[in-house]
């Protein structure tokens, strides 16, 4: 397993998991104030961890620090979202060739599980339990591409692809959504780089279609 997911994790990144999930399920709607101490009270957290997550937090967007006031959360934008499929595009098959070049046999074997887990959370058309397994499925394909600077990179596009797609992707997109991550993962297990890349581009292409209709619906949670 890749080191991060050996080492024991600290309070800050604990805060921020919660405070990102809290963001991206919406129980901290966009626009609403919060405080420091609010957070903290609510994590059982002190200040220190919950101030180091908000930091996290403004840097990928999902936050605005402004001293005496208060932490805002910020809104989702569809314009901003389609900029970052135009950057995550090539990063993603740069992470389906490096799985193809460095991945072990364990890791595709756990890259298989996470997608066969996706497709039951969507065929159950959770919400919930969707969003937390496609994010798995992410972190164990990401992780298996064995570059840090990649991993730290992707860690923040996926997180701010979350959000996105928690408040826009209808649940009656799920299954085709996940047939289309199948198939990538599919490639990428037989170190078939063509046939990844290809899944990628079609995936990519569906991503963009379904935010373009973004445009046109409101919010769906």
């Amino acid at each position: 397993m890749p080191a991060e997911a050996q080492r024991p994790r600290s309070l800050a990144e604990t805060a921020y998991d919660a405070i990102e999930q809290m963001i991206i399920s919406r129980r901290l709607t966009p626009g609403a104030m919060v405080s420091e101490g609010e957070l903290g009270a609510e994590l059982a957290l002190g200040r220190t961890p919950v101030r180091e997550a908000l930091a996290r937090l403004k840097s990928i967007g999902f936050v605005e620090v402004h001293p005496r006031r208060g932490v805002l959360v910020t809104q989702v934008d569809i314009i901003k979202h389609l900029e970052l499929l135009e950057v995550r595009r090539p990063l993603d098959e740069t992470v389906a060739r490096c799985v193809i070049a460095r991945g072990s046999d364990d890791d595709m074997a756990r890259l298989r599980a996470c997608v066969a887990d996706l497709l039951v959370a969507a065929e159950a058309r959770d919400r919930e339990v969707y969003f937390r397994t496609k994010r798995s499925m992410h972190e164990t394909l990401v992780g298996a591409a064995y570059n840090t600077t990649l991993a730290s990179t992707m860690t923040a596009l996926h997180a701010q692809s979350r959000r996105f797609w928690y408040t826009h992707e209808p649940t009656a997109s799920f299954l085709d959504c996940a047939g289309l991550h199948v198939a990538i993962a599919a490639g990428v297990t037989a170190r078939d780089r063509e046939t990844a890349l290809a899944g990628i581009g079609r995936l990519f292409d569906f991503l963009e279609q379904m935010t373009r209709r973004a445009l046109d619906r409101r919010p769906l949670v």
